[in-house]
C-alpha cells in the first residue's frame, strides 16, 4: 500500500516540472536578445550575391569580385571580409578584413587554377552571411577559326589564331589534323598564324584541328571539328512580298542534296500559316508550288511561314527521316484589311494566267480548281496540261 501511494504521488510532480520548464523556456525566448532588434522589430533578412567581372581569367590578370547585398528592412552599414583562396577549401591566396563592396586581386603571373572568391558580410545587428564565387585561370586562351563551316572531298580548309595570353609573349605554334577515326593526317609547326590542309578524296566524314601556343614553360590550346558537307537544304520562294487577308499564298518549294547526301525517289511537302492554314503536296520531284489562304478575319501584322519536307517510305528510309526534316522559317508582312475578330470577306480567287515553271525540268504543279498535285514529266514547255483529280485545264510555261 505504501509503495502504490508513492507511485501515484509521482505523475502531479513530473507534471508540474515539465509545466515549470516550458514556461521558463518561452520567457527566455522573449527575453533573448538575439530573437530581437532593440527596436522590438522582427531581425532582418540579409542576402548577398557575389559577381565576378568575368567567368575566367590569364595569368597576371586583376580579377575583381562585387558584392550586392540585400536586406530587409532596409539597408545599412555593412563590413566586408574577404578572402581568396587556390581552390575551394585551398591554400589562402589573399586576405581583407573591414573591406569595401567591392575588392580586386591581382592575379600572379605564375598563377594558374581555380579562384574561389570567399565573402562574410556583417549588418549592423552583427547578422552574418556568407557566400562565394570561382573562376578558372589558364596560362592563355587560343582564338581559333576556320574558314569554312563545311568541305567537300579534296577541298582546302585553312585554320587562323592567336593568343591572349600575359605569360606567352612570344609564342611557339604547332598543330595537328586528325581525323575522324582518330589518325593524325597533319602536323608540324608554323612561324605564321594561320596554316593549311588539303582533304584527301575521299575524304574522313570529319577532322579535328588543334593549335597550341607554347612558351615560357607554358602553353594552350585551341581545337575545332569540321564535318564533311551533308544533308539537304530547303529554298523556298512567295510570288508576293505582302497579302490582304483572304489572298491566297502560292509557296514554290525546292530541296536540293548536299555532299554524299543523296534524294529520295518521292517527296513530301508541307507548308503551315502558324496557327492559321496549312498546305501538303506528294511529288515524284524535288520541287513543288503549295497554296495557303490567308484567314479573312486576321488583321494587319507579321505571320510566321513555316515549310516542311520529309520522306514518307518509313520502312526503306527510316533512318533518313530525321536527315530529311528541314524547316524553313520564312517572314513577310501582311498589309492592310480586317480587324482581329471582324466579318470574315470572301476568299479570293487564284490567280490568273500560265503557271510558269524552271525552263526544261519536270516538276509538280497545284491544280487551280481543286488543289491535287499534276506531275508534269516531259520538258517541253509551253504545256497544257489536265488534273487527273477534277479534269480542269492549265497551262505550265
Amino acid at each position: 500500500m505504501w509503495s502504490a501511494a508513492r507511485a501515484k504521488s509521482r505523475a502531479p510532480r513530473a507534471f508540474a516540472w515539465g509545466f515549470a520548464i516550458a514556461i521558463l523556456t518561452a520567457v527566455l525566448a522573449l527575453a533573448a536578445p538575439t530573437a530581437r532588434s532593440s527596436g522590438g522589430m522582427v531581425p532582418a533578412a540579409l542576402s548577398v550575391t557575389l559577381v565576378l567581372d568575368r567567368t575566367s581569367y590569364v595569368s597576371g590578370d586583376n580579377a575583381t569580385a562585387t558584392a550586392i547585398v540585400y536586406r530587409t528592412p532596409g539597408p545599412t552599414n555593412y563590413t566586408y571580409d574577404w578572402t581568396v583562396r587556390d581552390g575551394v577549401f585551398g591554400p589562402v591566396l589573399a586576405t581583407l578584413s573591414n573591406g569595401l563592396a567591392s575588392y580586386t586581386y591581382a592575379i600572379p603571373t605564375s598563377y594558374q587554377g581555380t579562384l574561389w572568391f570567399w565573402l562574410t558580410v556583417t549588418d549592423d545587428t552583427s547578422q552574418t552571411q556568407t557566400t562565394t564565387a570561382h573562376a578558372e585561370v589558364a596560362a592563355g586562351y587560343v582564338a581559333l577559326t576556320l574558314d569554312r563551316s563545311e568541305y567537300n572531298p579534296g577541298e582546302r580548309v585553312t585554320a587562323y589564331f592567336g593568343l591572349r595570353s600575359k605569360v606567352i609573349t612570344n609564342p611557339a605554334w604547332t598543330y595537328t589534323v586528325v581525323d575522324f577515326e582518330g589518325t593524325t593526317v597533319a602536323s608540324g609547326a608554323t612561324n605564321n598564324t594561320w596554316f593549311s590542309y588539303d582533304t584527301k578524296n575521299p575524304a574522313s566524314r570529319a577532322y579535328t584541328f588543334t593549335v597550341t601556343a607554347s612558351g615560357n614553360g607554358r602553353s594552350a590550346t585551341g581545337a575545332l571539328t569540321i564535318s564533311q558537307a551533308g544533308g539537304y537544304v530547303m529554298s523556298i520562294t512567295l510570288d508576293r512580298s505582302a497579302y490582304n487577308p483572304g489572298e491566297t499564298i502560292r509557296v514554290h518549294v525546292s530541296v536540293a542534296a548536299k555532299g554524299t547526301s543523296s534524294l529520295p525517289s518521292q517527296f513530301r511537302f508541307g507548308a503551315t500559316l502558324f496557327g492559321a492554314s496549312s498546305a501538303t503536296a506528294i511529288t515524284t520531284y524535288r520541287e513543288a508550288d503549295l497554296f495557303l489562304t490567308v484567314p479573312g478575319s486576321l488583321g494587319s501584322g507579321d505571320l510566321l511561314l513555316i515549310v516542311n519536307e520529309f520522306n514518307t517510305d518509313a520502312v526503306a528510309l527510316s533512318l533518313l527521316v530525321l536527315l530529311l526534316l528541314v524547316a524553313v522559317l520564312a517572314m513577310w508582312r501582311r498589309a492592310g484589311g480586317g480587324m482581329l475578330g471582324g466579318p470574315r470577306g470572301p476568299p479570293a480567287p487564284p490567280p490568273e494566267g500560265p503557271v510558269r515553271a524552271a525552263p526544261g525540268s519536270p516538276m509538280t504543279v497545284m491544280c487551280r480548281r481543286c488543289g491535287k498535285p499534276i506531275d508534269i514529266t516531259t520538258s517541253k514547255r509551253p504545256i497544257e496540261v489536265m488534273c487527273p483529280s477534277c479534269g480542269e485545264t492549265q497551262v505550265v510555261t
